[in-house]
């Protein structure tokens, strides 16, 4: 709890708000422009909600990103690595604070978002039910704390934040870039498109035009996302411990350099 507080104090001392503020803000004006060309073509929701998790596999990748390197870049600047090492907190109890304000941040731009597809639906005479807002932000919502366990853990093993800011910018160009054609087993290795590939829509080719409707494999693909999700933090409590490990290394190897020198 005292992690998590500081962490939120030392957020009131870092400028990078504005930057993720705009990214969100592009997201929703390019959904809301392509939307209201789409929405009157087929006066389908899920038509909607397919296109805002589509052009959040190019969006939200890189807030994601940028979040994570941001939140990193002072303890890598720093000396909390450092006083981790001779005080009784570990990496992980640092990291468990960081996802969590992660998720405060993912939790709040999904409810913008879903908040943002009712008034956009509704505004254009359109009927969507509060089961699909639902199931949209309950969705974004876990993608995004899946991204956040992944980016994290690179800004965590990383002291470059190009590192991490890079990599989420190959996710987003490289999941809207088109991969939809590409087999489900496949397309489970490329987890910045999850925002479209496990949501609640789907997109199916009619006679002259697309249809979109619930994609019935939405329950099974919602219990891999859970797994996936439990997996990536069993998995960074690991990469993390192997992360001190790292850390000790390098002070000793900059050490070294000082006493040759």
């Amino acid at each position: 709890m005292l992690n998590l507080q500081l962490e939120f104090i030392k957020l009131k001392r870092r400028s990078f708000l504005l930057s993720l503020i705009a990214i969100v803000a592009v997201g929703l004006i390019w959904s809301g422009v392509v939307i209201k060309y789409e929405l009157p073509k087929t006066h389908e929701a899920y038509n909607a909600i397919y296109t805002m998790t589509y052009l959040n596999d190019c969006i939200l990748p890189l807030f994601i990103a940028v979040l994570a390197s941001r939140l990193l870049e002072l303890e890598h600047l720093g000396k909390t690595f450092k006083l981790l090492q001779t005080s009784n907190e570990s990496p992980w109890q640092l990291f468990k604070a960081k996802l969590t304000v992660m998720a405060i941040f993912a939790f709040v731009v999904s409810l913008i978002q879903t908040l943002f597809l009712k008034f956009i639906i509704q505004g254009m005479q359109v009927s969507v039910t509060p089961v699909s807002l639902s199931l949209f932000l309950f969705t974004t919502f876990l993608v995004c704390l899946f991204l956040s366990c992944l980016h994290l853990c690179l800004a965590f093993i990383y002291p470059k934040p190009s590192v991490t800011v890079v990599t989420g910018l190959i996710g987003s160009f490289l999941s809207f870039g088109g991969v939809g054609g590409v087999p489900f087993p496949i397309r489970i290795f490329i987890p910045w498109q999850y925002f479209s590939m496990m949501g609640i829509a789907k997109r199916v080719a009619g006679t002259n035009t697309y249809l979109f409707q619930y994609d019935n494999a939405y329950p099974f693909k919602l219990v891999t996302l859970l797994l996936i999700i439990f997996l990536s933090i069993f998995v960074s409590k690991k990469l993390i411990g192997k992360a001190d490990l790292l850390w000790l290394f390098l002070n000793l190897k900059k050490s070294k350099k000082v006493l040759f020198r």
